[in-house]
């Protein structure tokens, strides 16, 4: 199941799993109950550049990895 993200009034942002059948829906917030509209967030593209050579392991890119570090991580 997807994860969607989903606002809350009085609580602030929460995400959920549900079916995409579901994700238009409604979603009660999980601190306070009240119904929460879902709204859309970035997408996670975690892929490179397909036209773009790709740097050796050991070497500094200029472009950083998804967690934000320049040499790449495990997670």
């Amino acid at each position: 199941m997807p994860l969607y993200d989903y606002r809350c009034v009085s609580c602030g942002d929460f995400r959920e799993l549900r079916p995409m059948a579901e994700s238009s829906n409604s979603q009660a917030c999980p601190v306070c109950g009240a119904p929460s509209q879902r709204v859309l967030a970035a997408p996670f593209l975690a892929a490179s550049d397909p036209g773009s050579p790709q740097p050796r392991s050991n070497q500094p890119t200029a472009f950083p990895r998804a967690c934000g570090h320049a040499h790449g991580c495990s997670h």
